[in-house]
């Protein structure tokens, strides 16, 4: 294998002039909230970003658009350094590959390519490093990486030749987005698509127009040529759910007409700046959709924000169907969880030092239980039965200490029997999260190597008694005087009434005076409420009245019951007592 020392125009004639450029690998240093982070994200086009609030995710979009902007006047102040200590530079490094063609003639960034080539002189992954640093002087500098073991210096790189790389941020203020100025990913598209008529640019467009004003021409046909590249936009937006009736360019008469700002996309003669929050996200969108058509990266916080559920899924949809380009979205949204694929989902844990990719293993969790991705602890419920406890009892965490399991970040999982509770664990703890299993212990033998795993992973295991299932075991531990109350349960939004009982049952029960045939009707009531296809609680409202009998029997039972050192054990796992 050769190793290439100057690339000139023509060893790149095999290159496409398509803008294509996305981030491989990503560096952050001292940037606000994140003291050190890296990831490597291969060849991924569609990244979404979760994890739960203040754990850094926007942090991450605005730190790329740092390093890749085509700002020149970029501001920074003490507060963009993390823990605002200006004694350690921030830094952010960018590896890029599939890379515009102007940036990689010898006059240019050549010299600085990262990677080897063959022996034919084509090109395996041509990539650059661009680096951004802010000191203490709060001066921001970028230059591109010279190549490890190379003599050259770290040359800089201008914001015209960042532009190339197209980096666009979607936040809550897109206004400028749908002006025809420089800084607008529509002037970026619009250039684009008149590219081939060196006749018509949009400088000119506006020379003529400002003309007009003094002339009283006609601002229709001066803005024609401006209209033309958007027909493909409408179409765009009208994949993501938008009504788009007229869409054109025209002037905005709220700015002064010799500004950038002048032109403006209008829907039905009405500015799209005054359109509502969620259809100028989609449209800030489908600007972007096209933006990627050429190439580029999109940025977009918070994708859901104003967005209905059906929306956010058609959108989600056609970003991941993105070949080219690159885009990063944050999220909370369950919807963008279910909708993406499982290994489009990187979680960002608060002080972690990388990114976590999701384990396909867990691809039944994240499509069953996506809360989970935005917990800080997750509680691996064995099934509906245990899942329903544990929501009753958080209405009764409420009550008594005035807080809930949300509050400390604590999400509950219905793994859906089997062993699957313990292997969610485990995989949940492999991505950071502090995890546990609450189940039953009636299959002890047979669960005893995953329960193995689980414990030597360091999982807090809240089970049953051995040989006993939740039901069982909340028989067994009530006080005498609140079993009635689960003989008697109501069946309340129960999806089927399997309690049955006949009048020698409830005799027999009334009985029972003594602790021997108190204990021989516990086992009764423990075989009837199991029997198979006929179970009384094996769903979530059962589950849910098992714990409210629980709660009222609370101060009442004994301190040495299992499920009550259980519960107890729990709430300490949780960070509530």
């Amino acid at each position: 294998m050769l190793r290439l020392e100057v690339l000139s125009c023509k060893d790149l004639h095999y290159l496409d002039n398509t803008q294509m450029s996305h981030i491989t690998k990503l560096s952050i240093k001292n940037y606000r909230g994140i003291k050190e982070l890296s990831h490597d994200f291969g060849n991924e086009k569609f990244i979404v970003l979760i994890g739960r609030g203040d754990s850094g995710k926007s942090t991450i979009l605005s730190a790329i658009y740092a390093v890749l902007s085509p700002s020149w006047n970029m501001t920074f102040s003490d507060l963009d350094f993390y823990n605002q200590d200006t004694a350690n530079s921030i830094e952010i490094e960018a590896t890029l590959k599939e890379l515009p063609t102007e940036l990689l003639t010898e006059s240019k960034y050549g010299l600085y390519i990262q990677n080897d080539f063959n022996e034919d002189g084509r090109q395996e992954e041509l990539s650059i490093i661009i680096k951004l640093t802010v000191d203490e002087t709060l001066e921001p500098h970028w230059v591109v990486k010279a190549r490890e073991g190379s003599d050259n210096d770290d040359k800089p790189i201008s914001g015209a030749d960042r532009a190339l790389i197209a980096v666009n941020f979607i936040t809550d203020y897109t206004d400028n987005q749908f002006a025809y100025n420089r800084q607008s990913p529509l002037y970026a598209l619009t250039k684009t698509k008149l590219a081939k008529n060196r006749n018509v640019t949009i400088e000119r467009v506006k020379s003529e127009l400002i003309r007009s004003i003094a002339s009283s021409a006609s601002d229709n046909d001066l803005l024609q040529p401006l209209n033309e590249p958007l027909e493909e936009l409408k179409q765009t937006a009208e994949k993501l759910g938008l009504n788009v009736t007229d869409l054109c360019a025209q002037l905005d008469i709220k700015e002064n007409p010799y500004t950038g700002n002048s032109i403006a996309l209008h829907d039905d003669s009405l500015p799209y700046r005054l359109h509502g929050k969620g259809s100028k996200r989609l449209m800030s969108i489908a600007i972007q959709s096209e933006m990627t058509k050429q190439g580029g990266i999109v940025l977009i916080d918070e994708i859901e924000q104003g967005l209905e559920p059906d929306r956010i899924i058609t959108l989600v949809r056609i970003l991941n169907s993105t070949r080219s380009g690159q885009i990063f979205i944050t999220t909370h949204s369950l919807n963008v969880v279910v909708e993406a694929e499982w290994h489009n989902l990187f979680i960002v844990n608060k002080n972690a030092n990388m990114l976590y990719v999701l384990d396909e293993e867990l691809n039944g969790c994240r499509r069953s239980n996506p809360q989970a991705l935005f917990a800080r602890k997750i509680i691996c419920c064995e099934g509906k039965t245990e899942f329903g406890f544990l929501r009753y009892l958080d209405s009764w965490i409420y009550d008594k200490y005035h807080t809930n399991l949300s509050a400390k970040g604590v999400v509950l999982v219905n793994a859906a029997g089997g062993n699957k509770m313990f292997s969610y664990a485990v995989k949940l703890k492999d991505l950071g999260y502090d995890a546990c299993v609450f189940a039953d212990n009636d299959n002890a033998k047979e669960l005893e190597p995953v329960i193995k795993a689980a414990t030597k992973k360091g999982i807090d295991m809240f089970l049953c008694e051995e040989g006993a299932c939740i039901e069982r075991q909340l028989i067994m531990d009530l006080p005498w005087n609140y079993i009635e109350q689960i003989i008697n349960c109501p069946q309340k939004d129960f999806p089927y009434t399997h309690i049955i009982l006949t009048e020698q049952f409830y005799k027999k029960f009334d009985e029972a005076t003594d602790e021997k045939a108190q204990n021989e009707m516990r086992e009764e009531i423990i075989k009837l409420s199991i029997v198979k296809n006929k179970e009384w609680f094996k769903h979530i409202p059962g589950g849910e009245f098992l714990g409210s009998v629980f709660i009222a029997a609370y101060n009442d039972m004994d301190s040495n019951k299992k499920m009550k050192q259980n519960i107890e054990s729990l709430l300490k796992w949780c960070d509530i007592i």
